[in-house]
Formats: C-alpha cells, sequence, structure tokens
C-alpha cells in the first residue's frame, strides 16, 4: 500500500502533525479505535496528496521514523504481505511474572570518593504509569517526578506530546497536597508494574523496608502507555484482556523522555521492563533499531529486559540438512487462537504444509503472492491463515506467517522442506507467556534465542535476572545469543524475590522478573551517567560507552567462559564498572 515494496526514499518535508482532515473528531488518531497504526522509516512512503486521499495523519518520532495514522476503512483487510511485517506495530507485554549491594551499587553510594547517587541525572521509565502519592517518589511533598506524560486520557495532545495529558512537577506536588490527589492528577498505575520499575530503580532509601532505589537521588520522568488497540490485539490473537502495548507508542514515550531530559540539560537513563518474541530476533524491530539510533548519542543510555522465555518452549529451531524437518507443535485444549513465525536463512526457499490432529494435511503455495492463504480443514473447525514472505525487506530472510483461529487441541505438525541447494537454519516462535495457553508449546523446543525484543537491539544494556542470594540465574531467564550470533544478554541483575512498592498502598512487596533487572540496570547506568557527564570524567559519554563499562566491570566466575548466553559478560557491578 505505501508503493512499490516499501522502498525506502524521501518523502514531502513533514513536519510533526502534518495531517488529512481529522474526521470531525477530537479523539486523536493514537487513541482513537478507527485508525490503524503504521511505523515508517526514513518518512519512506506516499504523497501528500494520498494523504490527503486516505484521510492519514502523520506524527514525527525524530529523524529517522514517523507513524502514519490511516482511517481502519482505508486499510482494508491487514495483511503482512500487504503492508510489510515491520511497518505493522508489534505489541509488548511486561517481562514479569536487598539486592543493592548484590549489583554493586550500595557500594558506589559508600565510597567516599564517589558517593553516586544519580544526582543530575534523570530516569525515565516508559511502562504502565506510576503511583505518585507512594513515599519513594517524594519527599515531604516535593515529589521527584519532573514530568509524567499519560498515553490513555482522551486528549488531542499539544506541542510537547501529540495525545494524552502532561503533568508537571508543580501539579503533581499539587494533588500531593490536597485530600483527593487523582481530581487535580487524574494517573494511575493500574496494575502496579511502573510503580515497581521506577522503585527500583531511582526509588528513595526507605531503611525501615531494607530498601533503596539504585539511584535514589535522580529525576524521574514517568510515561504510562496506552493498551494496544482493539484491532491489533485481534490481528495478532492476542486475548483481549492482556496488559500489551503498542510498538509505535513505546517509539513516542522514549523519545518524549529524551526530549524532555535535553529541556532540563540532564543526561537520561531509559528503562524498558517490556518484551516480544515477534521478529527475527536479530534487532530487525523498528523498536529495536530506534533504541540503537538514539543510543548513539551522548547523554542517552537504554536499559531493556532479556525476558522470562528461557523455559517456555517457545523456540524450536533446525538446521534442515536432510530433505525434511517435522515441527511438533501442541496446542492445549483452552487456546482460543495465536500465532506463529517462521524464519529461514537465506538462499534457500522453504516448502512447508500443515498436519492436523487428524492427519489431514494441507500444503503452503509457494507462488500465490501477497494474498493471505487460508486452510480450511474438514475434520476441523480449524482455520490457519499463512502469509508466505520469501524476502522480508528488513532482514532479507524468508518469514512464514501463521495465524491459527480456533484451534483444535493435539499435536499439530508442521513440515519443513527445502526446494533445493545445500541446507539451512530455520527458526520458530511462539508469542510470549500470557498471550498464548500455557499448554501451547513446541514438543522439541530450544531455550536458547529466546531473548525477547528489544533485548536484541544492539547497542542497549540487555539485563538478564539472577537470585542474588545464592548468584544462580533465574530458571526461566531468557537465553542467547541472537541467531546471527551477537551477545545477548549483556549482562545479569538481580531479578528473583526483589522488594518493591506496591501501587496504591504505600507499602512494599515481593516480585520478580527480568523486568525489575532492567530496572536495577537502569539506576546503574544513571550512576556512570553522573560520574561520566555530571561529574565531567567523560562528558560525551553515550548509552554504547556506559554499556561497555558495565560489560567491563561484571563479575566473571572463573570456571565459566564469557561472554556465555546465560549470563551474557558476568554479574552486573557498579563499583568495578567505574574507571579508576
Amino acid at each position: 500500500m505505501f508503493g512499490s515494496a516499501d522502498v525506502e526514499k524521501n518523502f514531502i518535508n513533514m513536519q510533526q502533525g502534518i495531517s488529512g482532515s481529522s474526521s470531525g473528531q477530537n479523539i486523536a488518531p493514537a487513541q482513537n479505535q478507527e485508525y490503524g497504526d503504521f511505523i515508517l522509516r526514513n518518512w519512506e512512503t506516499i504523497s501528500e496528496a494520498d494523504m490527503k486521499r486516505m484521510n492519514a495523519v502523520f506524527q514525527k518520532v525524530n529523524e529517522m521514523f514517523g507513524i502514519l495514522y490511516i482511517p481502519l476503512e482505508q486499510v482494508g483487510v491487514l495483511e503482512i504481505n500487504s503492508y510489510t511485517y515491520s511497518s505493522i506495530p508489534k505489541c509488548y507485554s511486561p517481562m514479569d511474572i536487598n539486592a543493592m549491594d548484590a549489583g554493586g551499587i550500595s557500594q558506589s553510594y559508600r565510597q567516599p570518593y564517589l558517593k553516586l547517587q544519580g544526582e543530575g541525572v534523570a530516569v525515565a521509565v516508559i511502562d504502565s504509569g506510576i503511583d505518585y502519592t507512594h513515599p519513594v517518589f517524594r519527599e515531604g511533598d516535593r515529589s521527584r517526578i519532573a514530568y509524567l506524560w499519560d498515553q490513555t486520557i482522551m486528549e488531542s495532545g499539544n506541542e510537547a506530546v501529540p495525545y494524552g495529558k502532561v503533568f508537571v512537577r508543580e501539579e503533581i506536588e499539587q494533588a500531593i497536597k490536597s485530600e483527593n490527589p487523582y481530581e487535580t492528577v487524574p494517573s494511575r498505575d493500574e496494575n502496579g508494574h511502573g510503580t515497581a520499575l521506577a522503585g527500583l530503580a531511582a526509588g528513595n532509601v526507605v531503611p525501615s523496608e531494607n530498601f533503596s532505589g539504585a539511584a535514589p537521588g535522580a529525576t524521574l520522568i514517568i510515561v504510562k502507555l496506552k493498551k494496544a488497540k482493539t484491532y491489533l490485539k485481534e490481528f495478532y490473537q492476542i486475548p483481549p484482556l492482556a496488559e500489551v502495548y503498542q510498538e509505535d507508542d513505546i517509539m513516542l514515550g522514549v523519545s518524549y523522555a529524551v526530549r524532555m531530559a535535553k529541556k532540563m540539560g540532564m543526561p537520561v537513563s531509559v528503562c524498558l521492563g517490556l518484551g516480544s518474541s515477534q521478529g527475527a530476533h536479530i534487532g530487525d524491530s523498528e523498536l529495536s533499531r530506534y533504541l540503537d539510533y538514539i543510543n548513539e548519542d551522548a547523554n542517552v543510555s537504554v536499559s531493556v529486559a532479556a525476558g522470562n522465555e528461557g523455559i517456555a518452549q517457545h523456540h524450536f529451531t533446525a538446521e534442515l540438512s536432510e530433505e525434511q524437518e517435522t515441527v511438533e507443535l501442541k496446542i492445549g485444549e483452552q487456546e482460543g487462537g495465536f500465532y506463529t513465525e517462521f524464519w529461514g536463512n537465506p538462499p534457500d526457499d522453504y516448502r512447508i504444509s500443515v498436519q492436523s490432529p487428524a492427519g489431514e494435511i494441507l500444503d503452503i503455495s509457494t507462488s500465490i503472492g501477497s494474498v493471505t492463504q487460508k486452510l480450511s480443514f474438514i475434520f476441523t473447525a480449524t482455520q490457519v491463515l499463512v502469509n508466505y514472505v520469501k524476502m522480508e525487506r528488513s532482514t532479507g530472510k524468508q518469514l512464514i506467517y501463521f495465524r491459527f483461529l480456533h484451534p483444535a487441541s493435539g499435536i499439530w505438525k508442521i513440515r519443513v522442506q527445502k526446494e533445493k541447494g545445500p541446507g539451512n537454519r530455520f527458526h520458530m516462535w511462539l508469542p510470549v507467556q500470557g498471550l498464548i495457553s500455557q499448554d501451547t508449546y513446541f514438543l522439541q523446543s530450544n531455550p536458547y534465542s529466546t531473548v525477547t525484543a528489544p533485548g536484541d537491539s544492539v547497542r542497549s544494556i540487555t539485563a538478564t535476572a539472577y537470585q542474588y542470594r545464592d548468584a544462580s540465574l533465574f530458571f526461566q531467564a531468557g537465553r542467547g545469543f541472537t541467531p546471527d550470533g551477537q551477545v545477548t544478554p549483556d549482562l545479569a541483575a538481580p531479578g528473583v524475590e526483589l522488594t518493591v512498592p506496591l501501587n496504591g498502598q504505600q507499602n512494599f512487596g515481593k516480585a520478580t522478573g527480568s523486568s525489575l533487572s532492567a530496572a536495577i540496570t537502569c539506576g546503574a547506568a544513571a550512576l556512570l551517567l553522573e560520574w561520566a557527564i555530571v561529574r565531567g570524567n567523560l562528558p560525551y559519554a553515550s548509552g554504547s560507552a556506559v554499556k561497555f563499562a558495565l560489560q567491563k566491570g561484571a563479575v566473571r566466575e572463573e570456571r565459566m567462559n564469557y561472554p556465555n548466553p546465560e549470563w551474557g559478560f558476568g554479574r552486573l557491578s557498579v563499583i568495578d564498572s567505574i574507571p579508576e
């Protein structure tokens, strides 16, 4: 739809907010369920005349990325082939299921020549929001939150944000002082995930709870993400009540945090505790590419979660050296529907057939083009929709995208054959835990290459989780490396049974997951930014420089080879990461 193969080309000189008409509604297109969202790279696409014809709206993210909002009535049937895989926003889930000493963080507080606490640094958490009334985010009536962008509030935005509403420190402090804070600042963290991450990254020291955030002196920037639109959840067969967020909203949230930190004259450490198993797992998602882009700049570091997919049995891989490989997929009785992705390495083309539990076999056409193929089985009510992409634009790999509708339970078999020539490796991934029945999995799964996106971002800091009490790896932790051999995760940080601030209760509880490790790593990165930029030791340090410093200072065991797919370069240690 965006032109021949969506080739990258110069478009009109677009500025933020150029659009067709707004269809007479006050709801911003990003919040409007009647609009579809498409991520564009290098502002490639169509002419301004075509935008007006489609009643489309464009939103700039930065110099490299933008978002095009098109009325769904103009979009038609959403197909991977028609719009390109990378342009359709992916959906990201929270990666969840006294650690500061273990991370060498409290030592950096106590070291007399350091006393690092994140002063002069911004910590940005892009997640489910924050309980801004919790004591760990304020000192009396003084809030440590400089900006709070709530994407869920139904407003059309202003010059600062394209939709939702921004609350600044003065408004938050006014709310804290009032009898009913939420009349003044009506922003809540419904599930508490963002509150937990913000607390671990930059919460106050609370001696009575033996709690401290990693960077208790940092200034907070919070983005509360709106939930993914209904049409995307339906397209990806995501359960209606699942907590998922759109890739384009996350990108806009990160962009906002970077701009606000720059406005305050502060370096910023960004925390993303979200993940997705969509994509080829080689840093190919638009979010991963965007994070690589901003990590090149001085003053910006991004920490992300490795995910919790290590033992979920959601990854299959094989070297197709024989004539045929059979992938056995068990589908649970309560499974309502799901997607799975096949990624084959070039130069081979692959022939695929699908066998139902009843033994019926249907072939997938390799020459039908961009049309979605519908496999309807006679002996079951299951329909499998298939998009066959011989060369996916971003990766050059072969992508075969399956959507199982009302799948029959039992053992399904996907038979893979090579067209000709030498064999090559292919991978398949199922959705992350929480988006698919726990009884749906590959019978012969592989626990490696299970780090979720954007943990495959080259320049971000990808943190996996370990139990700091006995230095054991979290058993569900996502494992590397990427299929093309990139090292990920970068390091391990505490992430098991951590004390976290609880949402809406002003007390504390326990939580586990790699998103918590990302939050602690984000706070650790803030300490390094304080040492490097605020104190002038390395004034132009980039996110890559912070990442390499943490890799270099990681604690490693003598009898283990590094980097490795479980631990990366070792366990986080801030005190060992600061040059002498």
